[in-house]
């Protein structure tokens, strides 16, 4: 256990299994990690309002103790505040637990999936039909298609988190919203086989003996059909890349999208470096309490020295120029070549990058700088 990172309780199978999550695993998590897939969610799902939780590597809200535990009571005051965080921060952990542990490549909000489903071959429905909620995601990971809700909760005692046989019950909510979100082909009553997660965060307090639990329950399906998982991989993965450019205040660089070769250079491309190291090339922002700031210049780059000043939680995200053409270009065909996607691993426990997007959380008087071309 390191101080960059935190442990829970980590209860994994499948969710048809009535004692699927036991026994239980002591399970460390990365705040590096936890806080990549929280600059990813906020991106997508223009959030930017929400990045001082994550912004200072959640040291406002969590404590130094090895266990992911809040400080205080948690998060807000009243109940309302307290659901509201616990859901948000519940679907930063599903989503680092799935892109960590479980090979998850995409994850697309639900919302816009639908969006770009428009006018496809595809369509979500619920099934059965019901007044039940839907997913949070659709998504891919390197064998098919998944469909995954996340939750996270504050108030529940112990007894139902604990134990063979135990299940609370918003798990079972959770189980019952993926089961029930679906993807058909258009006009016909070919449903996609999907692989459906639900993943449940119960958080810990420095003020409790409750001990910080994620459930993750999935079901299994055979393989989606190769030609679906091509077309659904171009479909979700524009939509991804279009949102984090967007969240990144990288509008323009959206052309690259629409090349039929590699661009030589992307519009507004740039290389940082932090300290004495250097981020590979791509589309930059500032990220802290005054939300996301574009870096295109050496402008932008003066006046985060002087935001800086009054702000020091600020942090330096960058989708890879590299990855973005790599998958820009998958994203804009139907081929059978299948692209391997180049990971970079963490550096030093103030750096993460994750499919394509690298953050880095700075420090008082750490030095950020343009690199010259």
């Amino acid at each position: 256990m390191s101080a960059s990172s935190r442990s829970v309780w980590l209860r994994r199978g499948n969710s048809s299994d009535p004692d699927f999550y036991a026994p239980a695993q002591c399970s460390d998590f990365e705040l590096a990690a936890i806080g990549n897939a929280a600059a990813r969610e906020t991106f997508v799902t223009a959030t930017s309002h929400m990045a001082a939780i994550w912004t200072d590597l959640f040291q406002s809200i969590i404590t130094p103790r090895p266990q992911l535990r809040w400080l205080g009571d948690g998060p807000g005051v009243g109940r309302d505040a307290r659901i509201a965080y616990s859901s948000l921060l519940g679907r930063y952990m599903a989503r680092a637990y799935l892109t960590e542990r479980e090979r998850v490549r995409i994850l697309v909000p639900l919302d816009e999936a639908k969006r770009r489903l428009e006018r496809t071959s595809y369509v979500i429905e619920k099934d059965p039909p019901g007044k039940v909620h839907e997913a949070d995601w659709i998504g891919l990971d390197n064998k098919g298609l998944v469909i995954v809700e996340a939750k996270g909760r504050f108030d529940d005692g112990d007894k139902v988190w604990s134990g063979p046989y135990r299940r609370p019950k918003i798990l079972e909510t959770a189980i019952e919203q993926a089961a029930r979100t679906a993807v058909f082909v258009r006009g016909t009553h070919r449903q996609l086989p999907a692989k459906r997660w639900a993943i449940v965060s119960r958080w810990a307090t420095e003020h409790n003996h409750r001990k910080p639990t994620l459930l993750a329950g999935h079901s299994e399906v055979e393989r989606l059909p190769q030609e679906d998982y091509r077309e659904l991989s171009r479909i979700l993965l524009r939509a991804d890349l279009e949102s984090v450019l967007m969240g990144l205040g990288h509008r323009e660089a959206m052309e690259v999208l629409n090349a039929t070769e590699p661009p030589r250079r992307i519009s507004g491309e740039l290389q940082i470096r932090v300290g004495n190291r250097e981020l590979e090339p791509g589309l930059a922002a500032a990220i802290g309490p005054f939300g996301v700031r574009p870096l295109r210049n050496g402008d932008d780059f003066a006046q985060l020295d002087q935001v800086r000043v009054l702000n020091p939680d600020v942090v330096v995200a960058s989708l890879s120029s590299r990855y973005l053409t790599t998958m820009g270009q998958e994203a804009s065909r139907s081929g059978e070549e299948e692209v391997e996607e180049v990971e970079v691993k963490p550096a030093f426990e103030r750096f993460a990058s994750r499919v394509g997007l690298a953050v880095m959380w700075l420090v008082a008087g750490e030095e950020v700088a343009l690199v010259a071309s």
